[in-house]
């Protein structure tokens, strides 16, 4: 941020006393941030760099809510299988038609092998050959409840993983098949076929990527921390790519699905079937009706995240594998070329294409239908969505819109905001505009401002009311590859809220608190000159705000602590003073303190009652406007004056009366000619009054010199010399 910039801001955030003076700011500016906003035609770096993405493209809409997976054939004819009534259809140009419905409902794999094209159907499920003329035939049944996968393999032969006995096959031309290996786990998830003829596989369950070779036993090359290994890739160097979500797949075999009432819904695609009426020859286009349910238990659809959500793991040609990247919130359902060696993976549940390449992860483009599952490799670059259905087509040219939409962000307290600088290369001339809201609800809602107008300044005032929580949009009015922004800052003040006291001790007569780094003794305990604080001798010395210190005693001394909090989180400064109680001015005893404890030397003040003020402000950060909290009526006993000790012979023993003018007996006790302190208890059992009597025993002082000491509740220490007649 330049002097001018920042100048700008402090002279926006100082104009209202009600809000604090020091400003603060929301700065976003990696590639995490960037990714917690809501971004459309965008694309982010992995430098944290937000960029134009590539255009994207509509080309077929289904009333399918799920197009699971996708075929190329030779002639660039392009094949999809739907879910929730298995159907494949055909993309021929702009008329996407159904050539296939199979009795499952599920189509989750489909291959073209040597002109053919090949279904693998859920649950209960059976690998279909599919024919453009509606005539198509059971391929291969491996008697298993889920096709997950198939793979072209070397001479025409068909690799099938399947669940959930996790069995992988490989069928030749004629439709005859063997288990090439059974694992451990559920399911064979996902496959991906290498040069040398060795397919590498993916297990649900466990979680572990496998090397089948062509011949020979089957080794795990790997043991995720994450339960499934969702998709696998082979780059042209072949070096292979896996991805692992955290997902459970069925354990056991669904029972079939029964057929229920259809829910006619209009698709927007051009399509017709062998198994529909015939259309008018003479229509461009005709509207078909298709029906279909919402997921239910008896069919696996891609779930959302809980914790963590993906990674991503590079498979090396020496059976060594690393993690590249991993995903907190979200899950990785595809993996395929991409562009100039790249690899693209897709995710839910925000609808999410990255690019990988040198290791650096990049997100290059959205959809709103928030689950990509398939992505083709070659060109044109074809992905595919659930929760509605849609396919997308992936340009190189440049996205024309693009808008990105930060996360709200909560500013922790009641805020005004300040100004705003957006930072990159390309963004002069209008080439992009920000536009701000806010409200004092965590998500958005019609509670909110409305959206500013649009600002096309890389610096200026942000135009939203006063609130909690603030969000900002970024849109390109003019678009341009060159365009880069690699942050953008946003400053708010927020408003002053005065600190609170939460309580006041006054510790007992004489406890004082000792830092370690104080001198040790006699330095300490023998300070008893007046200090340049005024009248009253203090043993504090420099320590921790928050140290209370090593417990220990002083006579005449007292300790006063207390506790006090800032919701703005401002550093807090006290004063204390004092007055005798019922009197009119209060007296300084501490001013502008930051420690939460003094203690002070009362023997210079007069025996009596006095009371205690303490008054917490956060003037150092509020200097135009400091907000304070004031305790206050903290009552506390001083008193100096000495027992006093009388004697008297009754009975044959000697009666010792003590009484203390201000407060309880604390302790009275005895010596006989100069030998150990021995403890007198009172007449009634307990020392607790200003007033109490004792006896000595007459054989225990007659002809003795005895000596009576008697302290009080303040440490006072009075004796006297009794004698036995």
């Amino acid at each position: 941020m330049n002097c001018r910039t920042l100048t700008l801001v402090l002279a926006a955030l100082v104009a209202t006393n009600a809000f604090a003076v020091a400003p603060q700011f929301w700065r976003i500016r990696s590639a995490d941030e960037f990714l917690a906003g809501e971004i459309e035609g965008f694309a982010v770096t992995s430098r944290g760099e937000l960029r134009v993405g590539p255009s994207l493209t509509k080309v077929a809409t289904f009333t399918d809510p799920f197009v699971l997976s996708q075929a190329a054939a030779s002639n660039g004819d392009r094949y999809f299988g739907t879910g929730n009534e298995g159907k494949v259809y055909r993309l021929r140009g702009g008329e996407l038609k159904v050539v296939f419905t199979a009795p499952e409902p599920e189509i989750y794999a489909l291959a073209w092998v040597n002109g053919t094209l090949y279904a693998g159907t859920s649950p209960n499920g059976k690998v279909y050959r599919v024919a453009d003329d509606g005539k198509s035939s059971v391929h291969f049944d491996p008697q298993q409840a889920y096709i997950w996968a198939l793979e072209a393999l070397r001479g025409g032969d068909l690799a099938v993983a399947t669940g959930v006995e996790g069995k992988l096959f490989r069928v030749n031309g004629a439709g005859q098949g063997r288990v090439v290996f059974d694992a451990s786990e559920t399911h064979i998830r996902s496959i991906a076929a290498r040069r040398d003829g060795s397919i590498l596989a993916g297990g649900s369950g466990q979680g572990r990527i496998y090397e089948v070779p062509a011949n020979g036993a089957a080794r795990a090359l790997y043991d995720s921390a994450l339960s499934e290994i969702s998709a696998l890739y082979v780059d042209p160097d072949g070096v292979g790519w896996a991805a692992a979500v955290s997902n459970s797949l069925p354990a056991a075999a669904p029972v079939r699905p029964q057929p229920k009432p259809a829910a006619q819904q209009t698709s927007t695609a051009t399509s017709s079937s062998s198994a529909e009426p015939k259309k008018d020859e003479g229509s461009a286009s005709v509207e078909v009706s298709f029906s279909f349910d919402e997921p239910s238990a008896t069919t696996s659809t891609p779930a959302a995240p809980s914790g963590v959500g993906g990674e991503i793991y590079r498979v090396n040609a020496d059976g060594f594998v690393e993690t590249i990247r991993k995903f907190d919130r979200e899950m990785v359902y595809a993996l395929s070329g991409g562009p100039n060696g790249s690899v693209l993976l897709s995710t839910g549940p925000q609808g999410r294409v990255y690019e990988l390449r040198d290791r650096e992860v990049s997100l290059i483009a959205t959809v709103p239908e928030k689950q990509v599952v398939s992505i083709s490799s070659g060109s044109p670059t074809l992905i595919t969505t659930t929760n509605s259905g849609a396919v997308y087509r992936v340009d190189a040219t440049p996205n024309a819109k693009a808008e990105f939409r930060s996360a709200a962000r909560d500013m922790e307290r009641f805020s005004r905001f300040g100004n705003y600088t957006i930072e990159g290369s390309g963004i002069e001339g209008g080439s992009v505009a920000i536009a701000f809201r806010s409200g004092n609800t965590s998500t958005p809602d019609d509670t909110w401002s409305a959206w500013s107008a649009p600002s096309a300044s890389p610096t200026g005032r942000i135009a939203a009311p006063a609130g909690r929580y603030l969000q900002w949009r970024l849109t390109m009015p003019k678009p341009a590859a060159s365009l880069m922004v690699d942050g953008v800052t946003a400053a708010f003040v927020n408003r002053n809220i005065a600190p609170a006291i939460e309580n006041v001790t006054v510790h007992d007569p004489a406890v004082v608190y000792i830092s370690s780094s104080y001198p040790s003794s006699p330095q300490v305990v023998e300070a008893t000159n007046p200090d340049e604080h005024g009248i009253f001798t203090s043993l504090d010395a420099p320590r921790d705000r928050n140290e209370q210190g090593k417990r220990m005693f002083r006579k005449g001394y007292r300790t006063v602590s207390w506790r006090a909090r800032d919701e703005n989180g401002d550093p807090l400064r006290y004063s204390l003073s004092f007055r005798p109680r019922g009197g009119e001015k209060w007296l300084r005893l501490r001013d502008n303190i930051e420690e939460t404890q003094i203690n002070f030397d009362t023997s210079q003040l007069p025996d009596g009652t006095y009371e205690l003020r303490l008054v917490a402000s956060d003037a150092r950060e509020n200097a135009d406007a400091p907000l304070t909290d004031v305790h206050e009526g903290i009552e506390f006993l001083v008193d100096n004056e000495l027992p006093s000790i009388t004697a008297s012979s009754e009975g044959g023993d000697v009666v010792v009366r003590v009484a203390d003018r201000l407060s309880p007996v604390a302790r009275v006790e005895y010596s006989a000619d100069a030998q150990n302190w021995i403890r007198l208890t009172p007449g009634d059992g307990i020392s607790d009054s200003q007033e109490e009597s004792y006896r000595i025993p007459r054989g225990d002082a007659s002809g003795r010199f005895v000596i009576v000491r008697a302290v009080d509740a303040f440490y006072n220490v009075a004796t006297s010399s009794v004698t036995a007649r």
